[in-house]
């Protein structure tokens, strides 16, 4: 008993280095799974960013869309459109004039541009405004000089798959169903786009990020029918 007491001679050396590989063998390992959650979080965190700046920008260019409105009888809403880019009066709100001649609508001209290059969506506004009589529709007054204000409202972004970044539809039929117009929009398609669909991914800083974002953006009166 007494010997087995006072016996110090400890591990061997056979026995020091398996503990030691077994030791580095979990050490390894829980490096391994820490690691994995530290990309994990990032990827979700980096996923959550996206979608997040995805749906500001969706928000930002379905607003501005949303507000777009008649000049006059003859010029609607937008002036151009295509795949990449829409040109389109946008209305500021009602300003009250002489009692002869009735409200008008403060109307800004804006074109937003999806830059396959650089990744991003640029906006041009042409630098003042111009109002438009209602009440009863006025003669056509369209700014033809070229916008001096430019911003980038999003980057990051690109289309979804083969869909455009901007796609439009005419109602048509009865009861109405919403048919796709060829782009780029012809001057006579231009009063029939009835809807304006947007779509667009948004990618995240880490690779394979990305964030999907749809949404439809109605104009009740694309033919400029004032009443």
């Amino acid at each position: 008993m007494m010997r087995y007491v006072s016996d110090e001679r400890g591990f061997t050396l056979v026995e020091l280095l398996a503990a030691m590989v077994i030791g580095l063998v979990v050490l390894f390992a829980l490096f391994a799974i820490v690691d994995n959650a530290v990309h994990l979080q990032a990827r979700a965190v980096d996923r959550i960013e996206a979608n997040d700046g995805g749906r500001l920008a969706m928000d930002l260019i379905s607003q501005q869309l949303g507000s777009r409105v008649c000049v006059s009888g003859t010029q609607g809403s937008l002036v151009s459109g295509a795949d990449n880019e829409v040109e389109f009066f946008a209305s500021l709100g009602m300003t009250p004039e002489s009692t002869t001649e009735g409200q008008r609508l403060v109307l800004q001209r804006r074109r937003l541009i999806y830059r396959p290059v650089s990744n991003d969506v640029r906006e041009e506004v042409w630098v003042g405004t111009q109002a438009a009589p209602v009440l009863p529709p006025g003669p056509d007054t369209v700014p033809t000089v070229e916008p001096t204000t430019t911003r980038t409202i999003v980057s990051g972004v690109a289309p979804v798959g083969a869909t455009p970044f901007f796609s439009y539809f005419a109602m048509t039929g009865a009861p109405p169903q919403p048919t796709q117009l060829a782009t780029p929009l012809l001057s006579t398609d231009l009063s029939e786009a009835a809807r304006i669909n947007v779509s667009f991914v948004a990618r995240g800083k880490v690779a394979g990020v990305s964030s999907e974002l749809h949404n439809q953006i109605l104009d009740r009166s694309p033919g400029c029918f004032f009443g």
